[in-house]
């Protein structure tokens, strides 16, 4: 659905002329530097994989949001360019390298090639983070919690964007084959239909 702005211009119309040629300077700076609303864009898919965006923006656990607010793109156009097969341009190419912090050859998908060391590092790092502070938040007793402490400081020396990373999710576990789940301690009343009185 497309809208129309009308605009009249009443004011310029009424105006004496001697005004009448600054409002309408006015209204012309006014409309060339209005930021124009972006809208999803078609994104050319070619015939194989091109590209490898998708897998870098999950294992540097960014969002797509996260990447629209650094690259200014809507997220509909984002998630399509994000597709291997999306044939981008160098420009949008670089757009996300700046916003994800990777070269942009390690966008691009080369068969047979796998992630650039740094980037498996990083993703490494945040899965120790995770699990450091998975302990920090578990621990039982003092010296497991000074030992979780000292991890996750070290952890942060090394790469202080790792400041604020949270534990694992403890959803969705699978239980053990002698642990029992929050059902089977409830009482459960047996009602037999048709069972007399």
């Amino acid at each position: 659905m497309a809208t129309v702005d009308i605009n009249f211009n009443l004011l310029e119309a009424i105006a004496p002329a001697s005004l009448r040629s600054s409002l309408v300077a006015k209204r012309v700076k006014a409309n060339s530097s209005a930021k124009p609303k972006r809208f999803s864009k078609d994104v050319d898919q070619a015939d194989q994989t091109v590209n490898r965006i998708a897998l870098v923006r999950q294992q540097q656990e960014m969002s797509l949001r996260s990447v629209a607010r650094h690259t200014g793109v809507d997220v509909r156009t984002l998630r399509k360019q994000e597709k291997p097969t999306a044939n981008l341009t160098l420009t949008e190419l670089t757009n996300w390298a700046n916003a994800l912090d990777v070269p942009v050859k390690d966008l691009i998908d080369v068969p047979d090639q796998g992630l650039a060391s740094p980037i498996q590092q990083r993703a490494q790092l945040i899965r120790i983070m995770k699990s450091a502070v998975s302990i920090q938040e578990n621990a039982d007793c003092e010296s497991m919690q000074a030992f979780a402490d000292t991890l996750v400081s070290q952890l942060i020396d090394l790469m202080p964007e790792l400041d604020g990373i949270s534990a694992w999710p403890t959803y969705g576990q699978r239980r053990g084959s002698e642990e029992v789940g929050r059902t089977a301690e409830q009482y459960m009343p047996v009602h037999v239909a048709g069972a007399a009185s």
